[in-house]
């Protein structure tokens, strides 16, 4: 194409060219000739030029047919590709949520097994600890049985023995050492709630093998009397914590020794039988038992106070020095914040009379709180109403730090004290817990008194606070009483002197 524009171009400007010159007609001829066969030559050229053209427009559209053909098949292959992209893709996501799926179920398989391999750890724990605890429990009772109620004590040492043994196994046997622990004390139980008239041989005093019949009533009575001479002993508690718990009693006094012995003999006619001994064993068998007289009051107190324990000292001390600060107090503002009707109607004589040297005079005699601040007035009377109130101001100042004084010191001992006292019975009663985890205790009389016993530093400790925050109360009643007065008073002095100004 090309190569057909630059003859064409060349044709153009060479033809004005040639147009310009009047060449003779052979060189006409001969120039048509050489236009005939360049012309020849132009057509051949272009007709190969057209062939060419229309080869590679052959050449061009079978290529484009091989493109858009290799573009057809790559599109069904991306269609292809695509599909099985979107098949690997939804295995792909199966497969992940199948994964996910399985690896919790993993992992809370793993956590099951470990709980319960936890569980099954703690319980081999547990199990082991109450093995411990009733092979402690047998221990205790083996130790506590001697001391204990006297029936059937072979046969209760012997469930105790069987029950240890069956613990002690390569293989223990936990249920049956349990049941033949829980036997003796199902058996222990019964005896409350049971009685019983036997005869049998028993050692009274040094007399061993004597014959008696013997009187039992639950746990709260045993007593024996002798088929010979009539000897009586009693079982009692001894009081003790540990080892002999009961004991044998002959040395009863007279009155008592005849009630025993006719509570033993009537029960075997008598449906109804009079126990002689009080079945909480309180402080007035325990005396009629061992011959101890009764406390006097002084002797009750010091008692009690001892009972206390080493708090019951600060709580005395405190209760003390509420006293003396409140009667102090008491004294005070009544000196402080009181003024005699004489001397009330010899100051408004003087005052009326314009007399304020002597009034002044006088109220400086009297040294009380209302006094001087009656002079702080007076002893301006003489200058303006504005100097009189500042001087009245710095004497109610004065005076009122006074009034005050001791008061917060008097509420602190009122609230100290029932901390004091709550401090002595937390005192107590760790003290009391740690001698029964020591010593321990089957007693539960033990244990409420000795929480009975804690008790009394708070008891204490509430007694004394409740009438010094009462007595508070009074002082600081009378405190806002002698303020008032001091106020009322003075305003009304200064109107008095200064009625022009009011």
């Amino acid at each position: 194409m090309k190569k057909i524009l630059l003859i064409l171009v060349s044709f153009i400007f060479i033809v004005p060219m040639m147009a310009e010159a009047k060449p003779s007609k052979k060189e006409i001829e001969i120039q048509d000739s050489l236009k005939q066969v360049r012309l020849n030559n132009l057509k051949k050229e272009v007709d190969a030029l057209l062939r060419v053209r229309l080869e590679k427009a052959d050449y061009l559209e079978k290529k484009e047919a091989e493109h858009w053909r290799a573009k057809y098949k790559e599109n069904l292959l991306t269609e292809e590709h695509q599909s099985e992209s979107r098949g690997l893709e939804a295995r792909y996501s199966k497969l992940s949520t199948d994964l996910g799926r399985i690896t919790e179920e993993l992992m809370a398989t793993k956590t099951a097994t470990s709980d319960f391999e936890e569980k099954a750890s703690s319980e081999e724990s547990s199990l082991e600890s109450f093995q411990m605890q009733v092979d402690l429990s047998i221990q205790k009772r083996l130790e506590e049985v001697p001391g204990d109620y006297p029936l059937n004590m072979e046969k209760r040492m012997l469930s105790l023995n069987n029950a240890r043994e069956s613990l002690s196994k390569k293989n223990p046997n936990l249920i049956r050492s349990m049941q033949d622990y829980l036997d003796e004390l199902l058996e222990r139980h019964s005896w409350t709630y049971t009685q019983d008239l036997e005869t049998r041989f028993s050692l009274i005093g040094n007399r061993p093998d004597v014959k008696v019949d013997r009187l039992r009533l639950g746990t709260v009575f045993l007593g024996e009397v002798a088929h010979d001479n009539g000897d009586v002993q009693a079982l009692l508690k001894t009081g003790a914590l540990q080892g002999k718990i009961y004991d044998w009693n002959t040395d009863l006094i007279p009155s008592l020794k005849t009630e025993v012995r006719t509570a033993v003999l009537t029960s075997k006619s008598q449906n109804e039988v009079f126990v002689p001994l009080d079945v909480l064993q309180n402080k007035t068998v325990k005396n009629t038992v061992s011959g101890e007289k009764e406390l006097t009051t002084k002797e009750a107190f010091i008692a009690w106070f001892k009972k206390g324990g080493i708090v019951m000292y600060p709580l005395a001390l405190a209760a003390l020095f509420a006293i003396l600060l409140c009667l102090e107090r008491f004294i005070f503002l009544y000196r402080r914040g009181h003024l005699s009707k004489r001397f009330n109607k010899k100051f408004d004589a003087l005052v009326e009379g314009q007399k304020y040297e002597e009034a002044a005079s006088l109220c400086l005699k009297k040294e009380t709180s209302l006094s001087l601040v009656l002079f702080s007035v007076v002893n301006r009377a003489m200058e303006t109403r504005d100097a009189a109130e500042k001087s009245l101001q710095e004497a109610l100042l004065r005076e009122q730090p006074k009034l005050d004084k001791r008061m917060g010191l008097i509420s602190a001992i009122g609230t100290i004290a029932p901390l004091l006292g709550l401090l002595g019975t937390v005192t107590g009663i760790i003290t009391l817990f740690t001698v029964i985890t020591e010593l321990g205790t089957n007693d539960a009389r033990v244990l409420a008194g000795g929480i009975s016993e804690a008790l009394i530093t708070t008891e204490t400790g509430l007694i004394i606070a409740i009438p010094v925050m009462i007595l508070h109360g009074l002082l600081s009643e009378k405190v806002e009483q002698v303020t008032s007065e001091l106020y009322i008073q003075s305003t009304s002095l200064l109107n008095k002197l200064f009625p022009e100004e009011s």
